[in-house]
């Protein structure tokens, strides 16, 4: 059984008013969700193509969490340094970059969870880049 969501999820209130909300002392453009708590739970998927080709899986778990899986070889993010004016790439080879807007709370069976979500997205990337070949 799959544990990732590639369906999008629903938006539950207008785009106007999603993007009037505010947080107090907050810096704009705080970010919350603009979906079920149903679907916040689930462990979502999307799958970006282009430059650098990855899925990426959103879940709320006490934090919003944003898990980047990518194939060796990939950039998942870039870097500037007093060198460099412009970000520049950093290739890697690491595979997983996870980031949470705050700690994050986990059973053990949602553990097991991210690490099938990590594994399926692997998968995925794996087979497109066979059929691309």
């Amino acid at each position: 059984m799959s544990v990732l969501s590639w369906d999008k999820p629903e938006q539950i209130m207008s785009t106007e008013d999603w993007k009037s909300i505010s947080a107090d002392c907050a810096p704009p453009g705080v970010y919350t969700s603009n979906m079920s708590w149903a679907d916040m739970k689930k462990w979502k998927a999307k799958l970006i193509k282009g430059k650098y080709t990855r899925v990426e899986i959103r879940k709320t778990a006490g934090s919003q969490i944003l898990i980047i899986v990518s194939l060796p070889g990939q950039a998942t993010r870039s870097e500037k340094s007093w060198t460099h004016k412009d970000p520049i790439d950093v290739g890697q080879s690491d595979n997983v970059r996870m980031s949470m807007n705050g700690p994050s709370d986990f059973t053990y069976q949602q553990i097991e969870e991210l690490q099938q979500a990590v594994s399926e997205a692997k998968t995925v990337l794996e087979a497109l880049g066979k059929k691309t070949l």
